[in-house]
């Protein structure tokens, strides 16, 4: 009778050993679903650095996990280590070469390292797969923008609206392309429904603030920095906007393209998934 109890003991040191439960079945699965769930709810809530610890410990289960990868792929292109996230989604792509998510996600770790060509590969590729794939439109737009090749990008913007209307990465993306282009009068008219709605962002607002500049309206530029930067921050960013303002068209676009802070937040719209 006193047996039973080491028995059961050195049962459960077995199964452990096996990586099994006590019923026999296997925890490993389980156990690499879980983190990867838990670090997918983080990463969406904003947790992006608790993220990238429980994507690891998903990976310590399963290396060649690629749910895994992909999650710690975008939470790295949250956090801006774009290499780390370009070396997540290379991988999954390596073994998965039709990933549309590790494409997109590795095009805007691309562009986030200032490499638009290369991300323009990637973002083809992703649409010869998928020629409605909005997320990549957007990006190829951010990519041709990034390029100077503007018109090219507001084809590629509108094609996505067109099938994705509620993504506002897009509207916005064309209405800084169109402000840049020195349309700034459609660049607001494209731009104030979205900074004035629901779920507007830093990023759209100041886009707006530029477009009002390139309109010859300072006074609104201001108003709208003023929502997201402190008094001495607008008033050097209105300076900025209306230098821009004077400059010709291919030497502004040529100052924005030097200036990464442009474009920030697009690539990590468009890895989606």
């Amino acid at each position: 009778m006193k047996l039973t109890p080491i028995i059961s003991a050195c049962l459960a040191l077995v199964l452990a050993a096996c990586g099994l439960d006590a019923d026999g079945s296997s925890s490993k699965g389980d156990s690499y679903e879980a983190s990867v769930q838990q670090a997918d709810q983080a990463r969406k809530a904003g947790a992006v650095g608790e993220s990238v610890s429980l994507y690891g410990r998903a990976l310590q289960v399963n290396p060649d996990g690629m749910e895994a990868k992909l999650g710690l792929g975008q939470s790295y292109l949250a956090l801006g280590a774009s290499d780390e996230a370009a070396a997540q989604f290379r991988d999954v792509l390596a073994k998965r070469s039709g990933d549309t998510v590790a494409r997109r996600g590795l095009a805007s770790a691309l562009l986030s390292m200032g490499q638009p060509a290369l991300a323009v590969g990637q973002l083809s590729a992703a649409l010869q797969a998928d020629a409605g794939d909005y997320r990549a439109m957007n990006a190829m737009g951010v990519a041709l923008d990034m390029q100077g090749q503007h018109e090219e990008a507001q084809v590629r913007y509108r094609e996505g609206i067109a099938l994705a209307p509620d993504f506002l990465a897009l509207r916005s993306n064309l209405g800084l392309s169109l402000a840049i282009s020195g349309r700034g009068q459609e660049a607001v008219a494209q731009l104030v429904p979205l900074a004035g709605g629901r779920g507007a962002d830093a990023r759209t607002r100041q886009n707006l603030a530029f477009a009002y500049a390139m309109a010859g309206d300072p006074t609104n530029a201001l108003v709208v920095s003023r929502r997201d930067l402190t008094e001495g921050s607008a008033q050097r960013q209105l300076s900025y906007y209306l230098m821009l303002k004077n400059l010709p068209p291919s030497a502004r676009s040529a100052e924005i393209r030097r200036n990464p802070s442009f474009f920030p937040q697009a690539s990590l719209r468009a890895a989606g998934g």
